[in-house]
C-alpha cells in the first residue's frame, strides 16, 4: 500500500460522524406543501354597549339623575333571564350644557347663548353568556332607560382551542396534498422533515384567549318587554402551515 492510499484511509477514519450524516441528508428527496385549515365554534360570550343620560338645570342635578339611571341599569341588566354569567361595567362619563336652540340657530355656537340645562352621559357595557341572549340584552337596556343600545361583539372564549383545531386541519390538508404528489411521482411519502407556521409571528398573547369574568348571575330574573332572537355566526380561526416531507 503506497503512502497516498494510507493517508486517505486515515482521513476517512477521523472524519466526524456528524459530517457524514449531514452528507447523507443532502441526498434525500422532499416535497414542500402548504396546508390550510379552519377552526370554528359558535360564540359563547357577547357584549352589548349602551348609553344612559341624566338631565338637570344644574350639573349636579344632571349627575344625580345619571347616577340613578346608571345604577338601575347596572343592577337590573345583569339579571336578564337566561344569563348564566354576566358583568355590567361603566365606561366614559361626560357632562355638557344644552344651550338655547333658537339662539344657536341665529348665531355662532359660543358662550353668548344661555344654558337651558345640562346633560350627563355614561357608557355601560354588559358582557354575558350565553351568546344567544344578546338580543334580549339590547331590548332590556331600552326598557331600563338607555338612550342608545347595540350589540358590541360575539366571541368564543377559548380561542386557543380554535387555533389548535385549525392547525390540525391545516396539517391534515398538507399531508393529503403531499400524499397525492408522491403518488403522482411514483414515490412513497416518508418522514416529516420540517413544519413551519408562517403566521406564528403575527400572534400575540391578547389573541390567544378571551375570558369572561366568573360572575354567576343570582337572584330574581328580569325579562325584556320585547324578546329579540339572536343567532350569531360561528367564530372562525384560520391556520396556514408549511410542511416538508421526505419521499422515498
Amino acid at each position: 500500500m503506497n503512502l497516498l492510499t494510507c493517508l486517505t484511509a486515515l482521513a476517512l477514519l477521523v472524519t466526524p460522524a456528524s459530517v457524514l450524516a449531514q452528507d447523507r441528508t443532502t441526498d434525500i428527496s422532499t416535497i414542500v406543501v402548504t396546508g390550510e385549515g379552519v377552526g370554528e365554534a359558535l360564540p359563547n360570550v357577547f357584549t352589548v354597549n349602551a348609553s344612559v343620560q341624566g338631565r338637570g338645570e344644574t350639573q349636579a342635578a344632571a349627575l344625580r339623575q345619571l347616577a340613578a339611571m346608571q345604577s338601575r341599569l347596572l343592577e337590573q341588566w345583569a339579571r336578564l333571564d337566561g344569563l348564566t354569567e354576566a358583568r355590567a361595567t361603566t365606561g366614559d362619563i361626560s357632562i355638557e350644557p344644552r344651550r338655547d336652540p333658537q339662539c344657536e340657530s341665529n348665531a355662532r355656537r359660543d358662550d353668548t347663548c344661555p344654558v337651558v340645562d345640562y346633560i350627563a352621559y355614561s357608557a355601560v357595557t354588559l358582557r354575558g353568556a350565553p351568546a344567544d341572549r344578546a338580543g334580549d340584552a339590547v331590548s332590556l337596556a331600552s326598557d331600563l332607560g338607555a338612550v342608545r343600545a347595540g350589540l358590541g361583539e360575539y366571541v368564543f372564549s377559548d380561542r386557543q382551542s380554535l387555533r389548535e383545531q385549525a392547525n390540525r386541519a391545516a396539517f391534515e390538508d398538507a399531508r393529503r396534498q403531499a400524499a397525492l404528489l408522491a403518488e403522482a411521482s411514483g414515490r412513497r411519502l416518508g418522514r416529516i422533515v420540517r413544519i413551519q407556521d408562517p403566521s406564528a409571528a403575527r400572534y400575540n398573547a391578547g389573541d390567544e384567549a378571551t375570558q369572561i369574568d366568573e360572575i354567576v348571575v343570582t337572584g330574581s330574573r328580569v325579562r325584556p318587554a320585547v324578546s329579540i332572537e339572536a343567532a350569531p355566526e360561528p367564530v372562525r380561526v384560520n391556520a396556514r402551515i408549511t410542511v416538508v416531507f421526505e419521499i422515498e
